[in-house]
């Protein structure tokens, strides 16, 4: 093999492939990126059996072949790279890397001991608009559970509904929904596992593509961009019914900025014991203080902006939870929707259409 591709493209493929070796030390061919000659260009792939991806750099190539390499070795090498062309050649199960000023060489295994990344049937597709996808990704896993006793719930439901889908994570004790439109009509609920979630999340924050393409069977999932292939297993199970327990009628509804919320409960949050309670006590027209006390700190109270419509009440919340929701739903304001204080709450904004988040009150 024989290549020349610039620093900064070989850069960002290794960035995208490196985070997916595991350090393992049972079969360390998997710390390993395998580099191969492919369509005229470069693709780099990495795999933990769990998960894969594939991504292609444009390059020169002039002369075909592969090698796998240890990933972080060559990652840190070209990070340390000026912005520059870089020559990339294979002699002898050593990968070869030389620029103007700098010749490294780096022990390598020959290109068929890599493991296979499985192809996904591309039959059932879909095309998902990237930033809608990239979004809801962000507003959701953040509530799913990461649980080896229930592994269903370790990662984010895909419910595709014909034109719609809805992506949904919990760990019982808060949900979040989104619901966005996609291109195709398929009938499908797939469960993707948390970590193949948050690595799609990096790859689509950086990449420019605008639709990705997502394939899928009984077992497996690709996510599709212009220049990179997700491949993982899907978790095996039944995801929780969860539609009968999200709330239809309210009690009470409060109108308030996330800005002011935010504050609230990261004050409260100082003066809150292991459990994290804080109480929200709630009014008509505009009465909203948030409480925490500890007896080894001290407490807080804040009055917070509001607007209340409904019954009075207080509900207790672990304040965490909340917050998770407002650093991910992007919009300026949020409603909270209470039935009583034993009940599940949820959150919604009028800005971010197709959005829930159901969160179980403390009980004291």
């Amino acid at each position: 093999m024989r290549l020349v591709c610039t620093q900064e493209n070989l850069k960002k493929g290794l960035a995208i492939t490196s985070r997916v070796s595991n350090g393992s030390t049972t079969l360390p061919v998997l710390n390993n990126i395998l580099l191969k000659t492919e369509q005229s260009g470069l693709k780099l792939s990495s795999t933990n059996l769990e998960m894969g991806v594939n991504t292609w750099v444009r390059c020169k190539v002039e002369e075909e072949g592969g090698i796998s390499v240890p990933a972080k070795t060559i990652s840190d090498l070209v990070n340390n790279l000026p912005n520059d062309n870089i020559t990339l050649i294979v002699e002898d199960n050593h990968l070869l890397i030389e620029t103007n000023n700098y010749k490294t060489k780096i022990k390598g295994l020959g290109p068929d001991e890599f493991p296979l990344i499985p192809q996904v049937d591309q039959q059932n597709s879909v095309e998902i608009d990237g930033k809608d996808l990239k979004n809801s990704i962000y507003q959701t896993v953040f509530a799913a559970a990461y649980s080896e006793s229930q592994p269903e719930i370790s990662g984010v439901l895909f419910a595709f509904d014909d034109a719609k889908l809805k992506l949904v994570a919990t760990d019982r004790y808060r949900l979040a929904e989104k619901e966005i439109s996609v291109k195709g009509s398929v009938q499908k609920n797939i469960i993707v596992p948390n970590k193949t979630i948050q690595e799609l999340a990096k790859i689509l924050t950086n990449t420019d593509t605008q639709t990705i393409s997502v394939y899928f069977t009984q077992n497996q999932v690709m996510f599709k961009t212009e220049d990179t292939e997700l491949t993982s297993r899907l978790i095996d199970g039944q995801y929780p019914e969860y539609k009968a327990i999200v709330p239809t009628n309210f009690n009470t509804e409060i109108d308030l900025s996330v800005e002011d919320l935010g504050s609230a409960m990261r004050t409260a949050g100082i003066f809150t014991q292991t459990g994290n309670n804080v109480t929200l006590e709630f009014s008509e027209p505009e009465h909203l203080e948030i409480s925490a006390s500890s007896g080894d700190i001290g407490e807080s109270k804040v009055n917070v902006s509001s607007s209340v419509k409904g019954d009075a009440g207080k509900i207790i919340f672990n304040h965490r939870y909340i917050l998770d929701c407002l650093a991910s739903v992007g919009t300026k304001n949020v409603t909270f929707r209470i039935v009583n204080e034993n009940a599940p709450a949820v959150l919604v904004s009028k800005d971010l259409p197709g959005y829930v988040y159901l969160v179980m009150p403390i009980k004291i």
